[in-house]
């Protein structure tokens, strides 16, 4: 006997869905109403590419199966990949539109992964947040009857509401990231926001007056004058928005962009956190970057007292926060490389860091 769906709770659950997009903490309540209209034991909302842990949204009864589908990386060998690009084309896919019930029978995603917690067959709903592709996926238990095309006529209805929830929140992110702009302009700090894949989606003004021949924007990406330091950005970037970083979090290193006849700017990037709008938001990262040119050196007995720096150890350290590169301190203050390269270990392990970025970025908060 087929799961029947509820059509007129069906239709009350959608009525939530607007309420959930103005109200983020009622998206529980929303999924569950959705579930148990469908004869589904649980609901989730999933980006179709960049998963990671804390970017769905989840009925309760699933989220044990979801710390498994982490840590044991069942997400990389997810059998019912293949039927996201039909679902955002189609609009809605059942699970026997991607898997025969011989494959339910040997697919260890099946027979290891849901039959753990005693799932079985789902449909996926495919919807949109500007260029964000997302999947509502309906989950049933193993002694529950598949999705049946029948029911795919009756699902195909929720890509609309769907997709009018998520622009909401989608504009609300928006406001969000344009108010937080504005507020760093005001306090004289230049911003850049990134989205997952590490494009830029905003700047403020203070930015754009950083950006010159050395430092600007190239197919939205930020690049300086050393492909070096461009890389680095870029694999940081990766770092702090990839699903690892929920797991192991990633210190912000600040990123030296170098500027000939310039000192360096500093960028620290970080994570924008916060489920939905993590999930639905154009922007899930923030980089603020620091022009050393607008701040004072601290002073050398400031320097001296706080680290036990020598004499010699303070000129490398102050020349090390203008930017220059060992081989310049090595002509400026007539030292050999090998000798100046000593000084910049020494200042390195006295004032605790691990290179010259980071101790740029230490110095620089110092009161002079």
């Amino acid at each position: 006997m087929a799961t029947p769906i509820d059509i007129s709770e069906l239709e009350k659950a959608l009525d939530g869905l607007l309420e959930s997009a103005l109200v983020p903490d009622s998206w529980e309540r929303t999924l569950e109403q959705i579930s148990q209209a469908t004869g589904s034991v649980g609901t989730h909302i999933m980006p179709v590419r960049g998963k990671f842990p804390a970017g769905f949204l989840s009925t309760p009864n699933l989220l044990e199966a979801f710390q498994v589908y982490f840590s044991e990386e069942w997400y990389k060998r997810d059998f019912r990949e293949r039927g996201l690009a039909v679902a955002m084309t189609k609009g809605v896919v059942i699970e026997h539109d991607i898997a025969s019930e011989e494959e339910f029978k040997n697919q260890s995603f099946y027979t290891e992964f849901l039959a753990r917690f005693g799932f079985r067959y789902s449909a996926m709903v495919g919807f949109t947040a500007g260029d964000t592709m997302l999947s509502l996926n309906l989950q049933r238990r193993i002694e529950d009857q598949p999705f049946d095309r029948d029911d795919a006529r009756l699902l195909i209805k929720m890509q609309s509401r769907l997709t009018a929830a998520a622009e909401i929140i989608r504009a609300l992110h928006v406001a969000r990231i344009d108010s937080m702009s504005e507020a760093f302009e005001l306090a004289g700090t230049a911003v850049i926001f990134f989205d997952r894949a590490g494009r830029i989606t905003r700047l403020n003004q203070r930015a754009e007056k950083l950006l010159d021949g050395n430092i600007r924007i190239l197919d939205r990406e930020l690049v300086g004058i050393s492909q070096e330091e461009t890389s680095v950005l870029r694999r940081h970037l990766q770092a702090i928005l990839s699903k690892e970083s929920f797991v192991n979090p990633v210190v912000s290193t600040p990123v030296l962009f170098s500027r000939p006849g310039k000192t360096p700017l500093v960028i620290r990037a970080q994570r924008l956190n916060g489920v939905p709008a993590e999930l639905f938001s154009h922007s899930a990262a923030v980089a603020i970057i620091t022009d050393l040119s607008e701040r004072t050196s601290p002073s050398r007995d400031l320097l001296r007292q706080l680290f036990a720096l020598t004499p010699q150890e303070t000129t490398v350290a102050r020349l090390l926060m203008d930017g220059s590169s060992p081989r310049q301190i090595a002509e400026i203050c007539g030292l050999t490389y090998e000798t100046t390269r000593g000084y910049v270990k020494k200042v390195l392990a006295k004032t605790g860091t691990q290179r010259q970025s980071q101790l740029i970025s230490l110095l620089s908060s110092l009161k002079v």
